[in-house]
């Protein structure tokens, strides 16, 4: 088996089986405790280390010799927390703080795994790969998602929860066999590894140091960067967009899973279309496409009065925001030495998360005085706003094609 069909294998399988522990976990919280207050907590404390941590993992991931043990290693770790979660719900060990505590140790460590796929990605194939490799992982998390959303939905309603963190596990013991048969030169890594110890100058904690660095050395990414962190506070409260939608407008909350279904589906179609059309279109014009389409397809979805409409809203939403996403990823990629892609990434988009609660928070008040549709209406036409401006004013420069 390639390499490439490793990793895409690999990846989806990874996801698959930790959506089904992620969605167990939540519902598995809510059964044990009732009460919302459980489930906020739990957010919180999953939300808080993937912060901090992010910029310290980098650093892990930088300093390693060999990222194939890493993998290893870090899956080992993971498959062996969701058993312990598994046991505490066999053996009905009802402990919040305990199962808080696994599910923060099982997070942190399954969330090793990308950014260093991502570093594998760079050893192993060439620049001019990486918006086709980009855009098949980005394919495979999606569908793994999204059929693991559905699976779950369907085995919650007669499978105990054991049962699906079980599933996780053995995910895991799967997906450390194929990466086993993963190879990595061995030049390549041994040599990074002594850059990445050298380059350890900053502050392992100091994230905002490191991107406001990178940023420096490449001040028209700041754009992106700025439109990013404007796509994540509208964006963020998606689950709350679409309870809304499915029960002020429609009058219907179960039609919930279908607009999510929908949302998901659009995402796997935007991932494999960009594989052809970043053939096509350079990057820049891609990020382009998608700043003005998203706010455009929100816009749609949120003002549509009926369920085929607002389908075909998500869809389409679904769809461009892979545009973004997948060429942010390769810019980052195509521009950071391999001795530091590990810290720069996670602290690139750990410090982009960082806006997430202002939409987490702010917008569901909003929604609750205006109306989900009024929100969206404005919040559309305001991103649409500050998209053209970019787009007119030449923002988004060709420099990131290079």
């Amino acid at each position: 088996m390639s390499n490439k069909r490793i990793i895409l294998v690999s990846q989806f399988i990874n996801n698959f089986g930790t959506a089904f522990s992620r969605i167990a976990l939540i519902i598995l919280v809510t059964t044990w405790y009732k009460n919302a207050i459980y489930v906020g907590i739990y957010s919180f404390f999953l939300f808080i280390p993937q912060v901090v941590l992010a910029t310290p993992i980098g650093y892990l991931i930088d300093s390693r010799r060999d990222e194939k043990r890493l993998l290893l290693v870090s899956s080992f770790l993971a498959a062996l927390a969701i058993l312990c979660v598994a046991a505490m719900d066999y053996f009905q060990v009802h402990s919040f703080v305990l199962l808080v505590a696994l599910a923060v140790v099982y997070s942190v460590i399954s969330d090793i795994y990308a950014p260093c796929i991502t570093k594998v990605t760079v050893y192993l194939f060439d620049k001019s790969d990486f918006n086709d490799i980009n855009a098949s992982i980005s394919g495979a998390m999606t569908a793994a998602n999204l059929f693991s959303g559905i699976i779950v939905t369907y085995f919650i309603s007669f499978l105990p929860f054991t049962a699906l963190f079980l599933f996780d596990f053995v995910s895991y013991i799967v997906v450390m066999v194929l990466l086993m048969f993963l190879h990595i030169p061995p030049t390549n890594t041994a040599t990074d590894g002594v850059a990445a110890t050298a380059a350890q100058s900053t502050s392992m904690w100091n994230s905002f140091k490191i991107v406001k660095d990178f940023l420096s050395m490449f001040p028209y990414i700041v754009p992106v960067y700025f439109s990013a962190i404007l796509f994540n506070i509208l964006l963020a409260p998606m689950n709350v967009y679409l309870t809304q939608v499915a029960y002020q407008i429609f009058d219907n909350a179960k039609t919930t899973g279908l607009l999510e279904s929908f949302y998901s589906l659009g995402f796997l179609i935007g991932s494999l279309t960009y594989k052809f059309l970043c053939t096509k279109f350079p990057m820049s014009r891609l990020i382009q496409t998608s700043l003005l389409l998203v706010p455009i397809t929100l816009a749609i979805f949120g003002s549509a009065h009926s369920l085929p409409v607002a389908l075909l809203g998500l869809a389409g939403l679904g769809i461009v925001i892979p545009f973004f996403n997948i060429s942010s990823k390769t810019i980052i990629q195509n521009k950071v030495p391999q001795a530091k892609l590990g810290v720069i990434f996670n602290s690139y988009f750990a410090l982009m998360n960082l806006s997430q609660p202002i939409g987490l928070l702010g917008i569901p008040v909003l929604i609750g005085v205006f109306g989900v549709t009024s929100v969206l209406l404005v919040g559309g036409a305001f991103y649409l706003i500050a998209a053209i401006m970019l787009v007119l004013f030449n923002q988004i420069s060709v420099e990131l094609n290079e």
